[in-house]
């Protein structure tokens, strides 16, 4: 588990994906973790371990905009990526939430398998993504070193 606070260093900095005016938002906090799914009921208890981490960072940070609204968002994209991401080798899923200076979360999951077939079908459906883009969130995906990411941007402006 990783946490980082960032202040003007430039080389802590990662671009959105989502967005190009998101690219140039600095980063005020940053945090990431690995989430063990080699284990019974692994969805449920990854699921619920990303939303606890969630709350409780979110709160520390003092995220203006209500902390339950972002950890569902987070619940629903690791209870994903270990149902349809992790395969059959249980690679473990990897949480990343980073603040902007902008009030924007930047909520990242990284599972094993490097293709999302069905992307843009698997958000307006009622699965899983659909739930999140009801909340406002912005989704996107990109390959990753070891399997794919998907990504949801969040502002606190638009959550309130």
């Amino acid at each position: 588990m990783t946490v980082t606070v960032i202040t003007e260093r430039p080389e802590l900095q990662r671009p959105s994906h989502l967005r190009p005016t998101a690219d140039a938002a600095p980063l005020v906090a940053e945090w990431s973790g690995t989430l063990p799914t080699g284990r019974l009921n692994a969805e449920a208890a990854a699921a619920q371990s990303a939303r606890v981490r969630c709350n409780l960072w979110l709160t520390v940070f003092q995220w203006p905009a209500p902390v339950e609204h972002a950890s569902a968002v987070v619940h629903e994209l690791v209870r994903n990526a270990v149902l349809h991401g992790s395969g059959a080798r249980h690679k473990d899923v990897t949480l990343r939430l980073a603040l902007t200076k902008a009030g924007a979360l930047l909520i990242e999951v990284t599972d094993g398998l490097p293709a999302f077939p069905g992307f843009d079908v698997a958000g307006s459906t009622r699965g899983g993504l659909a739930r999140v883009r009801q909340r406002g969130a912005e989704l996107t995906w990109f390959t990753a070193v070891d399997g794919k990411t998907v990504q949801a941007r969040l502002s606190a402006h638009e959550v309130q």
